[in-house]
């Protein structure tokens, strides 16, 4: 595995810090934009040193050059991130990758697996290096892009979008969430799993090219960075461990109906068994 090339060096400034990982384009990329414009000092992570830098230009964001599922490097990299700039309040696990669809019998089992040591482990070793330095503070959010992909029907209709790997990897991550959520709520820590929608991306080029031109299909990237900001606010804490859905759910009114969320077990993911 590619170990973390990336350097973070600069001064300490009096604003808060940001880790977003699958920083270099499509949803990760907004959500660095969004955060700079906020006055965050955001660490965009990622793989490819030249976008990397071409987002630092237009951001002033620290470019990290990355990879989320090796654990020294993620340890190291993020220890350095808390000694140049402060402990992150915010952390956004971004970073994440399809694999392919297709029966699992025809699957090679180290490019299936390889998907959960991006989208999973990633998130577990990110998390788990922020995690003491919010802890000790009392305070920080994490925010971990998950996707309906983790729960939808899976039918004759959904053949061609039926990948084990990723539908999986995406139903741990809402499961790690709520996990998260509540062992850090004696010490303000907080936690999201969140569903961009259908953005244009890279990786669902391929899987919805015959899509590609229908409008009311896609959401935009900058949703999801909004919805990312409005959880930095704190306006949605009271909803630690739920799953929010950036393109479906009117998520700005949310707080007011927290407590029925609650009582209702709502945005969650469980069994009915009635």
């Amino acid at each position: 595995m590619a170990r973390g090339v990336g350097t973070v060096s600069v001064r300490r400034v009096n604003s808060p810090v940001a880790v977003v990982t699958g920083a270099s384009r499509g949803i990760g990329r907004a959500v660095t934009e969004r955060l700079a414009a906020s006055g965050h000092q955001v660490v965009a992570v990622g793989r490819s040193r030249t976008q990397l830098d071409d987002l630092a230009e237009r951001t002033g964001a620290v470019p990290l050059v990355l990879d989320v599922s090796d654990a020294d490097a993620v340890a190291d990299a993020l220890a350095q991130v808390e000694a140049d700039l402060g402990a992150p309040s915010l952390l956004v696990n971004n970073a994440g990758v399809a694999g392919t669809s297709g029966p699992t019998w025809d699957q090679d089992p180290t490019d299936w697996w390889r998907v959960f040591e991006v989208n999973v482990l990633g998130a577990f070793l990110c998390s788990r290096a922020v995690l003491p330095g919010m802890v000790a503070r009392g305070s920080g959010r994490i925010v971990n892009v998950s996707s309906n992909a983790a729960f939808f029907r899976v039918d004759d209709d959904a053949e061609g979008l039926i990948n084990s790997a990723y539908m999986a990897s995406k139903a741990a991550l809402i499961r790690f969430t709520e996990a998260v959520a509540a062992e850090g709520d004696a010490s303000g820590v907080r936690a999201f799993a969140i569903s961009p929608g259908m953005v244009k991306t890279d990786m669902t080029a391929e899987i919805f090219a015959d899509e590609w031109d229908e409008p009311d299909l896609w959401s935009s990237p900058e949703l999801t960075a909004d919805l990312v900001a409005f959880i930095d606010s704190g306006a949605l804490d009271a909803l630690s461990g739920r799953y929010l859905h950036a393109a479906n759910d009117d998520w700005r009114t949310l707080a007011g109906r927290a407590g029925d969320i609650l009582a209702h077990d709502l945005h969650s993911l469980r069994v009915r068994t009635d």
